[in-house]
């Protein structure tokens, strides 16, 4: 079967690091915009029952913040169910932002990776059956990937569609050029700053160059631990910690009249003897990570200094828990890191285990040793064919949650014109915000609607017939 474009609703899945964004080809943002962590909790369950390992073993939906509904069950989302024992999901919008007594939470995504096809699978199912409510057996889908994806964790998100999910065709787009293609440029230098990591992937008339991709785990995940580390410590500023206590663990607030005054909230006290570990530290993360975009700012100038920064605009923040403050410098200071993390990456504490995932190597940099954003783009421009250089510095695409810091277009335009003043640079970034965020996701949309794509898809049965060689053959 051909499926063309113009005459089926093909569907765009792009898993993030942070957020796992969905919709139908053609239109202009996901509709579905979902947690990539998940919940779950280890319990008792018959070796045979797969809905149990899959939330449904009580026949309950997952809409209200209940476990995972499988009806049926998908084979690319099977029972973790062994010798009795297995993990109960919790995904989805309601997953991880409820609260439960002993649910851990975690992330299937690794290095920008698919590193964990179980709760991937039943997260794919949950939005495809619950959120954009479609059988999709009658669907093709697209789903993104890194440059650097793995042929692991391919092959694992291949069987979830096609033996899972059974899905008619499907299509891995690189994350680079579709951003690209989003902005309209076939040829391209795409920056993408996001949540686990960013990366310079240059495309050239429509393909990604891997001889010139890099990338490195600088992204909001690493300015998150270190603001969760530098407000759970007093600090200059302040003589206590904050407590950084989420909505779920407030029984009722009580708002501080005065500056840096530390509040005083009612607490579900009940709640806190089974709240775990990995729960309050991903609740309180959220927290910080509310207070980053909503403060934190790149001065536009090289050479930023505490000084500078007290006599910038101050912001006034209330957290969950009702303490307030007016803030200065840390508005400025830890987004510094990303154009200069050798001098504002603190270093004196352990930050999160999978941002050590990234190796050091040829097209990526380690924990260890980050370099600026301006240094990655241009490391990769001049990691690709002289003849190609001109075009990617004068179509820079930036793209990325991250990348919404304000005045990190302004910065990254001021170092990259020190680091190579004799070139002519040309920055593009979408003004709209969710075109900015969800740059991969809306090329996929565009490129999976044209109708000339239909002979790129790949069949169910071409799968059934070759394997994986056809997908690595076609999805190039």
């Amino acid at each position: 079967m051909v499926y063309n474009g113009d005459e089926v609703s093909a569907l765009v899945v792009d898993f993030g690091s942070a957020t796992t964004r969905a919709g139908y080809a053609g239109e202009d943002c996901p509709r579905v915009v979902t947690p990539s962590f998940y919940g779950y909790t280890t319990e008792e369950a018959p070796a045979s029952t797969s809905s149990a390992a899959n939330g449904n073993g009580n026949g309950e939906g997952h809409t209200n913040g209940e476990d995972v509904s499988m009806e049926p069950a998908p084979e690319g989302a099977e029972s973790s169910v062994k010798k009795g024992t297995g993990r109960r999901f919790y995904v989805g919008d309601d997953g991880v932002g409820v609260w439960r007594p002993g649910m851990e939470v975690d992330n299937f995504m690794l290095d920008g990776v698919v590193n964990d096809a179980e709760p991937a699978a039943a997260l794919l199912h949950h939005i495809l059956r619950d959120r954009l409510c479609v059988d999709p057996t009658e669907h093709p889908l697209m789903l993104t990937e890194p440059a650097w994806n793995t042929p692991k964790a391919r092959q694992a998100l291949t069987e979830m569609v096609f033996e899972g999910e059974k899905m008619p065709a499907l299509y891995f787009g690189s994350s680079g050029v579709l951003s690209a293609f989003a902005a309209g440029k076939p040829t391209a230098l795409v920056l993408d700053v996001g949540y686990a990591n960013s990366s310079a992937v240059p495309v050239v008339d429509g393909y990604a160059l891997r001889a010139g991709t890099m990338r490195q785990p600088l992204g909001s995940q690493l300015l998150v631990s270190q603001l969760h580390h530098h407000f759970t410590n007093p600090s200059r500023d302040r003589t206590f910690p904050l407590s950084l206590l989420p909505r779920q663990l407030i029984a009722k607030r009580v708002p501080t009249a005065e500056n840096g005054v530390q509040p005083k909230p009612l607490l579900r006290d009940d709640r806190a003897p089974h709240t775990t570990a990995s729960w309050k530290l991903w609740a309180q993360n959220t927290v910080v990570e509310g207070w980053k975009e909503a403060s934190t700012e790149v001065v536009n100038y090289k050479g930023f200094d505490f000084q500078t920064a007290n006599d910038l605009p101050k912001v006034l923040y209330e957290f969950p828990d009702g303490y307030t403050q007016q803030f200065s410098d840390e508005r400025y200071r830890f987004s510094e890191a990303l154009f200069d993390p050798k001098n504002y990456f603190d270093q004196s504490f352990e930050p999160p285990a999978t941002l050590r995932a990234t190796p050091n190597s040829d097209h990526s940099h380690s924990l260890k040793d980050l370099v600026s954003l301006s240094q990655l783009v241009h490391d990769s421009i001049m990691s690709c064919d002289v003849d190609v250089r001109a075009a990617l510095l004068q179509n820079i695409v930036v793209v990325g949650n991250t990348s919404l810091t304000r005045g990190l277009t302004e910065r990254l335009d001021v170092e990259l014109a020190a680091l190579m003043p004799s070139q002519k640079i040309k920055i593009h970034s979408p003004t709209i915000p969710f075109e900015r965020k969800y740059a991969s996701w809306v090329g996929g949309s565009v490129l999976a609607s044209l109708g000339t794509f239909h002979q790129l898809w790949v069949t169910k049965d071409e799968y059934e017939e070759h394997g994986m060689s056809i997908v690595h053959q076609r999805c190039k």
